[in-house]
């Protein structure tokens, strides 16, 4: 099921997996406990890579919606929900139409397809993008904003996703 999972998300991303070794550490896991770790390597032409160098004023800012929770959010997750609130993965909570469990189990949205879609319709007209994760909006998109340049975001201009109100409300995050 793991390696079905792991080639489910290369098909999604238009890459291959091309090796991976599993370690067995029988005296530092107990019985049937693992941890797995997975990177992807890229590669763009020099011309080709969008930096944010082209971004001026007036530029419109485009959002992807997210699907939930991704790799950096997980920590905090449990940390409010498991630690702080003490929610079992069997809990069933008003705000999620799944158990916790189910919900946090749920595949990180692989954007690459809507990516380059984006880039085909608008060859010329995409001049940054910033891949948001720890830090937010405001960690992640001034690294794409040239000297002079700031972004304003509309909040409340997209939907959010229930886990996200959830921890918020339950670990009194902002």
């Amino acid at each position: 099921a793991l390696v079905r999972g792991i080639a489910r998300g290369c098909r999604l991303a238009g890459c291959s997996l091309v090796g991976g070794e599993t370690a067995e550490l029988p005296s530092f896991y107990p019985h049937g406990e693992y941890d797995l770790a997975g990177f992807a390597v890229g590669v763009v032409e020099r011309g080709r890579v969008i930096d944010g160098r082209q971004t001026r004023p007036g530029d419109v800012l485009v959002g992807l919606p997210s699907a939930g929770l991704h790799s950096n959010g997980y920590a905090l997750a449990r940390h409010v929900l498991l630690e702080r609130a003490r929610l079992r993965f069997d809990a069933t909570l008003p705000e999620l139409r799944v158990t916790l469990g189910d919900e946090l189990l749920r595949p990180t949205r692989i954007y690459v397809r809507q990516v380059r879609a984006l880039l085909a319709a608008f060859p010329t007209a995409v001049h940054g993008m910033a891949h948001v994760t720890g830090g937010g909006l405001p960690g992640n998109v001034p690294r794409i904003l040239p000297p002079g340049c700031r972004a304003v975001v509309r909040r409340g201009s997209w939907r959010t996703p229930p886990i996200f109100d959830l921890i918020e409300r339950l670990g009194r995050v902002p």
